[in-house]
């Protein structure tokens, strides 16, 4: 046997506890009867009340509960076998997946519109058998047909323009796969439905069109896109476009000829794919002039539900339970019912004291608490401290409620909801609460180098009326900003610069608001210290590439080299960067020998390169840190002393007899090739078409 919802089964834990309190119920009954009425009066005076006919009502009702919890949880029993039909028309759906689907010009893109048609059809053809086809530079049968359209949705769904890495839209490699897909089907007639925006003219199409006519096939071509087109971002390099071998952008239109002809030729339809989704009636006659192939039937199991089973016990209990509840009782006197409520009831102290200590029990918040949040903080649990912060953060905002529903303050059950969730608390109590919770959170986020995350809650804490908040939260952004450019500033020390740059305006506004803060403005001096040093390594790194720029073609004469008495350089030969001849700068090494020494020429762009070595580097200065000391160094690194090698970096310069690598080599192969694996898919090599367009 199994469940169809197995963890409703926990619900069955409801049933002992029911158990229990009709058991301390009972015997709180027992005991207040013996304390009211003398023994020999009980018989008189206590009338109405069975024992047995209470509890087996109660067992009645509890048993019919477990068995309407297990009839929901949809038990299974037995497999039942079935045979679905494989029978249907044959239609196969073509897909174009080159990259000039990825533009614009009707929502979202081409691909998705095409692959959201292509699932609305496969929905509409319920009951055919459906054959599925990639294309762009090359053509490939993704499934067969068959007539389980949801192996068929499964494979649509990984459709994208990285499903195959020729360019182009090769139609007639798309006709070619289609043929051999049903070379070995028995003799019928098809249907091919190509979703593409087109393409040129192709002159090897007229074989093939003369093919598809002899095997029956009739093609529909759904035109994707618009006759104005636009242009097709590049998947590659965000906000770029695709451009040609010219270096040109490339302007995609849909191109309706080919597929025009296409459809004329094989006696079939094109239709232009718009916001109207392509049904069955669009193509229905085409179908209607398929015929229906018979294939073997597909065998399945199918689990037999089981759950009327314990639902018709559960209403049966559930009639017994009622009959026995309403069977006749003698009545109870109405001196008994009397005294037994003034008995009962305690004085209105007792009874509005007990009522709010039952409510604060009941209500007593069992969750997280913002002192465990702020332990898992000052643990460097930064995970535990993110999540317990979001998840007080939305209590808080779900604890919240609007004036018009607040009971009158009269109201106990009010006055006690109120005093456990915080409701009675100022609106400035809550929006401190509210605004301590969310830098927290923004903290977490920073150490956890979460740093957009980071700044946006700190940014939040920005609103807050409270001066001293805005002052942190100041600071937070600061930190935040100076540690994202300083994670960067290697690769892009123009955007660390901007960052940089934002961070001292948030550190300045800091200390606007509180100017006595020591600890504040030291920050706020190593950030602007920070910020010149890196200006002016960008000036000198541009004034570098200014020089390079003007050497021209031609490669330099050699002049006599400053280690050497007797080198001298040859001159170079005309080419780019005088790579092709003995080309030596002012100091009089060749270019052969600076790529020896590791000094190869790059070109820089400004945001890495061989001159990004020379940016400073370092964080943010907690006060009363010296410069310097920040990982465990000591005063004096670049630029002063030369420091001590311990015995462990000596150990770590030495070449290892194993591998015939120094550590620094080491590491230098594993970052290329983490590298390499670790480059986006969109990044590999794109084999171009015949007609030299990749897109």
């Amino acid at each position: 046997m199994s469940f169809a919802h197995p963890h409703l089964l926990w619900f069955l834990l409801i049933i002992p506890a029911l158990l229990g309190m009709k058991l301390l119920v009972d015997a709180h009954g027992t005991k207040a009867e013996r304390l009211f009425t003398a023994a020999r009066l009980r018989p008189a005076l206590v009338l109405g009340r069975s024992l047995w006919r209470s509890w087996l009502a109660y067992a009645l009702y509890t048993l019919a509960m477990a068995c309407i919890i297990v009839a929901v949880a949809q038990p299974r029993w037995g497999d039942e076998k079935l045979e679905i039909p494989d029978k249907g028309r044959n239609v196969f759906i073509a897909i174009d997946t080159s990259r000039s689907m990825l533009a614009r010009d009707v929502h979202p893109d081409r691909l998705t519109r095409a692959r959201l048609a292509a699932h609305d059809l496969v929905m509409e053809l319920s009951g055919e058998r459906i054959g599925l086809l990639a294309f762009a530079g090359r053509a490939y049968l993704q499934a067969p047909l068959t007539t389980d359209h949801d192996a068929i949705i499964e494979s649509l769904l990984s459709f994208d323009h990285t499903i195959i890495e020729w360019g182009g839209s090769n139609l007639p490699d798309l006709l070619e796969v289609t043929l051999r897909a049903i070379k070995s089907l028995p003799k019928s007639n098809y249907a091919l439905v190509i979703f593409s925006d087109g393409g040129d003219a192709d002159a090897n199409l007229v074989p093939y069109i003369k093919r598809l006519s002899e095997a029956g096939i009739i093609v529909v071509t759904v035109g994707v896109g618009t006759e104005k087109g636009s242009l097709i971002p590049n998947p590659e390099v965000q906000g770029d476009y695709i451009r040609d071998q010219a270096g040109n952008v490339v302007q995609t239109k849909l191109e309706t000829g080919v597929l025009q002809q296409l459809a004329a030729a094989t006696n079939g339809r094109f239709l232009r794919l718009d916001t109207q989704p392509l049904d069955r009636q669009a193509l229905l006659p085409v179908l209607d002039r398929l015929s229906e192939q018979q294939a073997a039937n597909r065998q399945t199991s199918k689990p037999i539900e089981r759950f009327a089973w314990p639902l018709s016990l559960g209403i049966l209990l559930l009639m017994f339970a009622w009959i026995i509840s309403a069977l006749p009782r003698p009545a109870a006197r109405p001196v008994v019912l009397a005294l037994a409520v003034v008995t009962f009831l305690p004085a209105p102290e007792a009874q509005a004291a007990d009522a709010g200590s039952l409510l604060s029990a009941i209500f007593s918040p069992s969750g997280p608490t913002p002192e465990d949040a702020r332990q898992a903080l000052e643990n460097r649990d930064y995970r535990q401290a993110r999540d317990l912060y979001a998840k007080l953060l939305e209590e808080y905002t779900n604890a919240r409620i609007t004036p018009e529903s607040r009971m009158s303050s009269g109201n106990a059950l009010s006055r006690a909801f109120g005093m456990v969730k915080g409701i009675n608390r100022s609106s400035d109590e809550n929006q401190k609460l509210k605004d301590e919770l969310t830098y927290g959170l923004a903290t977490a986020e920073h150490d956890l180098t979460n740093y957009d995350s980071s700044v946006r809650y700190f940014s939040e804490v920005l609103h807050s009326q409270n001066k001293s908040m805005q002052a942190r939260a100041h600071q937070g952004i600061g930190h935040t900003l100076y540690d994202q450019g300083a994670l960067g500033l290697q690769k892009q020390p123009k955007i660390t610069r901007q960052r940089w740059v934002d961070a001292l305006h948030h550190l300045d506004a800091a200390l606007e608001l509180d100017p006595d803060n020591k600890e504040l403005k030291e920050n706020r001096d190593h950030v602007a210290k920070m910020l010149a040093q890196l200006n002016q390594a960008i000036k000198e790194m541009e004034q570098k590439q200014g020089q390079k720029g003007q050497k021209g073609d031609k490669g330099q004469k050699g002049q006599k080299g400053e280690q050497g008495e007797d080198q001298s350089g040859g001159e170079g030969e005309e080419g780019e960067s005088g790579k092709d001849g003995n080309d030596t700068d002012g100091n009089g090494e060749t270019q052969k020998q600076k790529e020896v020494k590791g000094e190869k020429k790059e070109a820089d762009d400004g945001i890495g390169g061989k001159d990004a070595k020379e940016l400073p580097e370092g964080r943010l200065q907690a006060a009363g840190e010296k410069p310097g000391e920040e990982d465990g160094q000591k005063p004096g690194g670049a630029g002063g002393e030369e420091k001590k090698q311990s015995p462990q970096e000596k150990q770590g310069d030495e070449r290892n007899p194993r591998t015939g690598y120094t550590r620094g080599e080491a590491e230098g192969i594993i970052r290329q090739y983490m590298d390499e694996i670790t480059a986006p898919l969109t990044n590999r090599y794109h084999t171009p078409p015949v007609n030299k367009k990749d897109w």
